[in-house]
């Protein structure tokens, strides 16, 4: 008998490492849905993954600002696919440009809804619906930014060092459930903003990673497929980078005597 393709759901995977995790998961057979809080760029996404692989994925909106948005997500795979076997946390409010002592409550609540109260209710919600198997996997995307602050970001750094402790929260809860819970932190990424970096800032920041290179979208899928793999089988509670060794070196290298 064939076995049943796995159910998942990637959230804030319209593009960049959403997108090529809907791609790594999709290729292997999985039944995906792409989330947007868009409803037309989570059309044109699957649409152009379509185009680019003739992989067939299921776009999804909602805006995580707006819980009952959220349940209504969640309703529909429900419904559309009885269960839920992978749940991957992407979804991101970057709260870029404010330093701490500037930045507006209103930026500050946006990042919380979407980047810990979205991921939470997305667990929760998740959660039930794997209990059906007494199975599942639930991949939180965090950054090693709760680590190595970067500037004038204080209110997407806080909750991302939210993640963490959620992570092992969930993991030791759901972990007699038969739920796998982790969180996978990247360092720089090149996404589509990398492309907007004036080449010198851009070089500045690749000779701060001692590999050299700053991750792409899809070594970061890769970590979160191994992590939703039987190969990870035994994984629960971690937090694994994905930074080229970022976190390794106490200074830049200029520093070193």
């Amino acid at each position: 008998m064939t076995p049943r393709p796995r159910i998942v759901l990637v959230t804030g995977a319209e593009a960049n490492t959403g997108y090529s995790t809907v791609r790594r998961f999709a290729a292997e057979g999985a039944r995906v849905y792409l989330h947007s809080p868009s409803a037309d760029r989570a059309a044109a996404a699957a649409a152009r993954l379509n185009n680019e692989t003739g992989l067939i994925v299921h776009p999804l909106a909602a805006d995580f600002r707006h819980p009952p948005e959220i349940t209504a997500l969640f309703a529909h795979i429900e419904q559309d696919a009885g269960g839920l076997d992978v749940l991957v946390n992407n979804a991101v409010d970057l709260a870029i440009g404010y330093s701490f002592i500037d930045t507006p409550l209103a930026v500050l609540s946006n990042a919380i809804a979407v980047n810990l109260t979205g991921v939470f209710l997305c667990s929760q919600l998740g959660a039930r619906l794997m209990l059906r198997k007494q199975q599942g996997v639930i991949i939180h995307l965090g950054s090693i930014t709760s680590d190595r602050v970067t500037r004038n970001r204080s209110a997407y750094v806080s909750t991302k060092g939210a993640i963490e402790s959620l992570t092992r929260a969930m993991a030791v809860e759901l972990a007699p459930l038969g739920i796998r819970v982790n969180c996978v932190a990247p360092g720089h990424i090149h996404t589509t903003r990398w492309h907007d970096l004036a080449p010198d800032i851009a070089a500045r920041r690749r000779s701060a990673i001692p590999l050299g290179r700053e991750a792409t979208p899809e070594d970061v899928a890769d970590a979160i497929h191994f992590l939703a793999s039987d190969q990870a089988h035994a994984i629960t509670g971690i937090r694994l980078p994905v930074d080229g060794g970022s976190l390794a070196p106490l200074q830049p290298r200029e520093f070193d005597v």
